[in-house]
């Protein structure tokens, strides 16, 4: 029985290119429209991935009756807006990183989802990494025990968004990243957003009950100063979660700081432990990396996050590995984190 074919917009041709990417790659797949205000760069991409229609109105593009999905790759500030709207078109919708700028935004995005009864995912790329999928399913199959706690850190050496990227990149280009009004976060939203969700995923995401969290902008205040940029997001972000099993989770993520670059997720376990960038697992004795790891405790199936996407939506069954409506939880935590560096108390959700 042949597959049906899947037409797929793109809104958004900054991170949006991956997506176009990605779907080119799937049969079965067609990129079918492409909208960004810039429209000559809409065209140049359109032409790439061979997209018959391009816009500068999205509004257009999703009142089209032909498009099966959309991808929405745009300011932070503009997910929730159009993804609803995409999704009372009919339209599934794979949204970037971060879901939303608030939990009201997130909820109602997944109200949206269910009353259209489409698919809602995030693209939480870093879900999709072999070595995440790889550590995920050792969880499940119980190699860790109990994971009582967890620890994320992203720390970068002149990391800005728009300030130290070149100016042609996905990074460089837009101001958005560094306005509050359209980003929502600084760098708790940008990297933060991946290292509290592959910590809390690698966790089998608990349900969060309290947030702690600090935030500041300090080292690249002189620079932005300089070059006439916002100063409203956050440089750094610390959180401490909670979770109602007892479970701890701290984060720890910077866009510039005068300290060592590092990446990493750490799990405790009473069973066992594991470490991230690469993955490595913690047995008695035994330290094991990933080339030994599936000889040891068995394989895992690795899996791309436009071809999940796709899969979801041709079976309406399957379990989303990003889903809209989990995410709210992620979207709550960050959300506290804020406000809690805001009010100097905890914040309980």
């Amino acid at each position: 029985m042949a597959v049906k074919s899947l037409r797929m917009g793109v809104v958004g041709t900054g991170f949006g290119r991956y997506h176009m990417e990605g779907y080119s790659k799937l049969e079965g797949v067609q990129v079918y429209a492409v909208c960004d205000l810039n429209l000559e760069e809409a065209r140049f991409f359109a032409n790439q991935y061979g997209a018959k229609h391009v816009f500068k109105d999205y509004r257009e593009m999703f009142a089209m009756d032909e498009l099966d999905g959309v991808s929405i790759a745009v300011p932070n500030c503009l997910h929730a807006p159009m993804a609803i709207d995409a999704l009372k078109q009919g339209k599934h919708v794979l949204v970037e990183k971060p879901m939303a700028t608030t939990p009201k935004e997130a909820e109602a995005m997944v109200a949206a989802a269910k009353k259209a009864g489409k698919r809602l995912m995030v693209e939480q790329a870093m879900r999709f990494s072999p070595d995440t999928q790889l550590l995920r399913a050792y969880f499940d199959r119980g190699v860790f025990g109990e994971v009582y706690y967890a620890k994320s850190s992203w720390i970068r050496r002149k990391g800005w968004p728009k300030l130290n990227f070149p100016p042609g990149g996905t990074m460089g280009r837009g101001v958005w990243f560094i306005r509050k009004e359209e980003a929502g976060f600084g760098a708790l939203g940008d990297i933060g957003v991946h290292l509290v969700d592959l910590a809390w995923y690698l966790m089998g995401t608990p349900k969060p009950i309290s947030v702690t969290g600090m935030m500041w902008t300090k080292v690249a205040v002189p620079l932005l100063k300089k070059k006439r940029l916002p100063i409203e997001v956050d440089e750094m972000a610390v959180g401490t979660i909670r979770f109602e099993n007892g479970q701890l989770l701290t984060v720890d993520v910077s866009w510039d700081a005068y300290n060592q670059p590092m990446q990493e997720v750490r799990l405790f376990g009473d069973k066992g432990g594991a470490t991230l960038f690469p993955a490595k697992v913690y047995r008695g004795e035994d330290i094991m990396e990933t080339t030994e790891l599936s000889t040891t405790f068995g394989a895992y199936d690795p899996v791309d996050p436009y071809a999940h996407f796709v899969a979801c939506i041709r079976n309406p069954e399957m379990k989303c590995i990003a889903p809209g409506d989990q995410n709210i939880q992620l979207i709550k935590m960050l959300d506290g984190i804020a406000r809690s560096a805001q009010t100097g108390k905890e914040v309980r959700l």
